[in-house]
């Protein structure tokens, strides 16, 4: 509950250009050893999981577009969702990111991370696939 009250308080900010450029830092640097630099799923460490990390480039077609960023944040979370990747492989970034020093801040530092991935997230969605 307190990262859904966090990520609202970071939501209006999201649309910036800056947002979507840190969001991609933070996904290069938290995501794409699994998710790959471009997001389908094919990262290094892809190979070694029994379960394969998703396409990312398709979320849209899964939850919409705009993406939920709400959604979107509960399972990148995982705090308050058992299994919410669907794997117990994927790390609960919640906790991981309160560990790398992004919960100084609170529950809104943590909020603020995901919040970036997200709005970068968003920007490459398949189009040509993904509802509306």
């Amino acid at each position: 509950m307190a990262l859904g009250i966090a990520l609202t308080l970071a939501l209006p900010a999201l649309a910036a250009g800056d947002d979507v450029a840190d969001g991609h830092r933070y996904f290069v640097r938290y995501c794409a050893s699994c998710h790959g630099t471009d997001a389908l799923g094919d990262g290094p460490v892809a190979k070694s999981l029994a379960t394969p990390p998703a396409n990312l480039r398709k979320l849209g077609d899964k939850y919409g577009m705009p993406l939920p960023a709400h959604r979107i944040a509960e399972l990148i979370d995982g705090r308050d969702t058992a299994r919410a990747h669907g794997s117990h492989e994927m790390p609960v970034w919640g906790e991981k990111l309160y560990e790398l020093g992004q919960g100084e801040r609170g529950e809104y530092g943590i909020g603020e991370v995901i919040g970036k991935i997200i709005a970068y997230l968003d920007t490459i969605q398949d189009r040509r696939t993904a509802m509306r």
